[in-house]
Parts: C-alpha cells; structure tokens; sequence
C-alpha cells in the first residue's frame, strides 16, 4: 500500500512520459538569395535561414532568382528553384507529404526512404518515389507538369493512369493526355542540382558514431568536428570549426516561437543534430562535447536546455546527460510534460552545466524576444535572482520572436501566385495514396481499374506499362480518377526570346515554351493496359506481336 501511495503521488508531481516518438520536421539547409517561409499561425512571409524547421501546414516560396535545399527527416533532400511554392501537407512518422504550388522542384531520395514514405502531388499529378531517386518536376504556364527521371523510378499519376517511370525518362501531362519522352539535354537548373549532388556525395562519412535515425547528418557532422571515443559516455563529437576560446553550445543563434514552443535556430551549418538530439557535456582536454542519443531513443526537441526566468532575464543552460527536459509537449524518455501547470512545483531542480564556463546564458527579455544576443557577463548574471523555469518562457512574442533571421529588414518580394492554402484544404484537395492513412485523413481511391477491383496486393502499387500502338481517331475515354476538377492555374507570363531561331525545350525556359497548337503537334499515343484489359493482349497477339511488343 505504501509503495502505490508512493506511485500515485510520483504521478501527480511528474505526468507519465510518452514512450512514443515526436516527428522530427523538415529543414533548411541551404539558402540563396531571399527565401521566404510562412506558418499557419502567422499571416506574413517571412525570411527563412538555415536550419529553420518546417512541420505540416508551413510553406516556402522562393522569389525569382532564389533558391533553396530543404533536408527531410530521412536524408531525402528537396530543392526549389526561383518563382516555386512548396507547401508541406503532412509530415508524420515516416511519411512526408508535399505539393508543388507552382516552379521547378528537384529531388533527391535516400537510400533509407521507404516506397510509401514521401508523395508529391502538383496540380493534377501526384509522384509516389522510390529509394535512390533522382527526379525533378516542372509546371509549366499551360497547364502542363512534367516529370523527369535521373536515376531509379516514381510511380507518376495523372490522367486517371497510373505510369511507373524509370531512369532516362520524362513523362509529360497535360490534360486528358500523357506522353513518355527520352530525357533532354540538361539545362542551369539541373547543372545546379548535379553539382549539388556530387559536393554532398565528396563529404566523408563515419555513420557508425550516430544511431540510425540521425545517420542522414554524418556528413555534415565530420566535416565540421570530431569524434572522440571518452570513458564517461562512450563516442562523442565536438565542433572543430569555432572562432573563439570561449565558445559554447547554444549561444550562436536565437530562439524562435513556432509552433507553440521556442525553437532554437543555430546559425551554425551543422547545428541541427547536435541542439535537437542528444546532450552536451565538458569532457576534458576537448571541452564542450555532444552526446548523441543511443539507438531506438532518438527524440526531435526544440532546443535541449534547461530554462530560467525573473521577469526581467531569461536564461538557459545546455542539459547534461540523463538531465530531464521540461517541456511543454513530451519528447521521450528525460522528458516531462508540464503543460497547464504552475512553475512553482516546488521541485528542486539544480543542473550540472550551469556553472561550467560558458554554460549559462542569460539575456534580458526584451533582447531574448527580438533575437539579440547580448549576453550578460558572469558577474551581472549572479546579481540577477533567477528561479527554474519548468518548459520556455511563455512570454508573448512578437514580430522579431518569429523571424529566423533578424540580422537585415525582410527584403520586398513579390508575392506568390498561387493563393494560400491551409493545411486541411490541402489534405482535402490532394489525399494521401498510400496504404498508411491517419485519422481523420479523407481517403484516397487509387485511380486505375485494376486497384478498384482488387488484382494487386494491398502493399504495392500496380505496374502499370505502356504500349505504343498506331494512332487512333476514335476519342478517348480516360480512366475514372479520385481527384476533384482541374482549376485553371494561374497564367504567368512567359520569358520571351529574341532569338526565335533556338528549339524549345520542355523546361520552359528562355528557348521558348511549349507554344505550338495541340493540333499543329505530331504527338505519341499512349494506351495504359491494366489487368482487366487482357482483350488488348489477344489483339496485338493477332497482328504478330506478341509480348515481346511490351516496352
């Protein structure tokens, strides 16, 4: 009886630990020229930065001339050429939903990235990609998506079919019209992206320090610290790229409210791991060390630290290993969610870090909400009274509080053209096609005949081939599709040439678009063949063909 006494009243002082993992989002990992993201709590463009977290309902728009790598949880890496809006419509646990408002997007999946564990849809086409692709994707101004394959294959569907592409192809959708086509030359935006790919892949790589979760960073990690093998923790890395003697994690950034919660924005290239998994420790000759997380207890948080407040001064000091984080949602085990209740819990709470140098930052609150970093010194930081805060200071935050980036004024942009969505509308417009549907998810109908009826397995996706057959000059009737009426995509005019005499290409660029007639162009027919078109077969087998006939 005492010892249920003793269980019940751990309850009340500390609520139960959720064992279940929080969804680690997306992040900016490279910016060029002025990229803007927005929230669904925030009603601005506003300017992004390296390693600004992007979760369900955020948005990017990249202005001309800008572009951009976002980095999934994953590895699977997604770039955004100028004049191009991507929104994020779901990002769960292994799954990565995203549409393509409008511009050019490049991809590039991991070798970790499940079949079903990222779709894209822009428009009326929806990609299903599988590991170890290279793609891109472009909208062009007439309505038209087209969709490139570099390396591996996506399942692409549009037109009520669904088309497995492969490296070495391009598909083009139009309405009520797909046309399989050998890959074009590449043009500068592809360049970009090749070159891209080959500095990732030159990075070196010792993955076996990190637990599997966080092996998507290794690169970044090695090129920027060192790992060190210590007798307290076992394998830990410490940056080897700092510029002063003095220097200590959480100090190069600010904090910044999103998603009802401070986040930490490292302006350090390599601070995303390090301030979101893991511990800090002085260890040593080598100073201040990351611990990272052990494998199967890997937790995204927003920013590991302990927390102080006076009501003039906000403090911080960085959590030690095994050090419980107070939070205002859960985040694994050493994590307790105080959400709704008082500060003055009166649990004493006394962190180990706090008086190693460069282990307690304090700011005044007016510096900590508008993003400076004007940190007190050791001396005025003893004179001020500060108390534990159990979870970040719930001060309201203003304009500043929300911007990654407060070093320059936003710069003036022209909007994006596609108008804003929230994220049901976009849950509602573009359902997921995959077989892990969430709650309260609207449920996808796959497209194609044979799905309807049953005549693939649950866990994949029809092989849908084509056939080049003689054209016909019967109309076509295409094949029922889940998805809602086209809208008409708002015209963006096109950048025009003076030289006339250069060949268009599928880009859409300043050779030239696609301008010619439908009628005017000698296009490929292409005719699906499903499982319940075995009649199809028996015709081409009549005229000689046979299934050697199969592309």
């Amino acid at each position: 009886m005492k010892k249920m006494l003793i269980f019940v009243l751990a309850l009340i002082v500390f609520p139960v630990v959720a064992l279940a993992g929080v969804i680690s989002p997306a992040r900016m990992l490279l910016t060029e020229g002025d990229v803007m993201f927005r929230t669904p709590d925030s009603e601005e463009w506003l300017p992004a930065s390296v390693n600004t977290p992007f979760d369900e309902g955020d948005a990017i728009w990249n202005p001309a001339e800008s572009r951009c790598e976002v980095q999934l949880a994953d590895g699977t890496m997604v770039r955004l050429d100028g004049d191009s809006q991507l929104d994020f419509i779901a990002v769960e646990e292994g799954f990565t939903h995203l549409h393509l408002a409008s511009g050019k997007l490049y991809l590039k999946t991991s070798a970790t990235a499940g079949k079903d564990s990222l779709q894209i849809d822009a428009d009326d086409t929806t990609l299903l990609p599988d590991a170890r692709t290279r793609l891109r994707i472009d909208m062009l101004p007439n309505s038209q998506e087209d969709v490139s394959i570099f390396k591996g294959s996506a399942y692409v569907e549009g037109n009520g079919s669904r088309t497995k592409v492969r490296a070495g192809e391009h598909i083009a959708l139009e309405e009520e019209h797909n046309e399989l086509l050998p890959l074009n030359p590449p043009d500068a935006w592809e360049q970009w992206n090749s070159e891209r790919d080959r500095l990732k892949s030159r990075m070196a790589s010792s993955d076996n320090n990190l637990p599997t979760e966080l092996r998507a960073y290794a690169g970044e990690l090695d090129n920027s610290g060192r790992w060190v093998s210590t007798p307290e923790y076992g394998m830990v890395w410490y940056p080897t790229v700092v510029l002063s003697a003095d220097w200590a994690p959480y100090r190069s950034g600010r904090w910044v409210w999103k998603g009802d919660d401070y986040v930490w924005i490292s302006y350090e290239n390599w601070g995303w791991a390090p301030y979101h998994y893991g511990r800090w420790a002085v260890v040593g000759r080598f100073g201040w060390c990351w611990i990272p997380p052990m494998r199967g207890n890997v937790y995204w948080g927003p920013g590991y630290v302990g927390w102080y407040n006076s009501g003039s001064h906000i403090g911080w000091t960085p959590l030690a290993p095994g050090e419980t984080f107070y939070g205002h949602r859960n985040y694994g085990p050493h994590s307790v969610n105080i959400e709704d209740r008082p500060m003055n819990s009166g649990v004493a709470v006394s962190y180990r870090n706090r008086h190693v140098r460069g282990g307690f930052s304090v700011v005044l609150q007016n510096d900590f909400l508008r993003g400076r970093t004007a940190f007190q010194s050791p001396s005025q930081s003893n004179a001020v009274s500060l108390s534990v805060s159990f979870g970040s200071p719930r001060i309201k935050p203003v304009r500043e509080t929300r911007m990654p980036i407060v070093t320059h004024t936003p710069p003036r942009f022209t909007p994006p053209p596609a108008r804003d969505r929230n994220a049901h509308e976009l849950q509602t417009r573009f359902p997921r096609l995959i077989e892990k549907q969430r709650p309260g998810r609207p449920q996808a109908v796959p497209p194609t005949p044979a799905a309807q009826n049953g005549k693939y397995k649950k866990d994949s996706a029809p092989d849908v081939r084509h056939e080049r057959v003689k054209p016909s000059t019967e109309p076509r009737t295409a094949v029922p599709s889940n998805r809602p009426e086209r809208k008409e995509r708002p015209q963006v005019p096109a950048q025009t040439d003076t030289h006339t005499s250069q060949q268009p290409t599928r880009h859409g660029e300043a050779q030239g678009q696609r301008t010619a007639p439908k009628e005017q162009k000698q296009k490929k027919v292409w005719k699906v063949r499903t499982a319940d078109q075995g009649d199809e077969k028996d015709q081409r087998d009549k005229e000689g063909k046979g299934s050697k006939g199969r592309k």
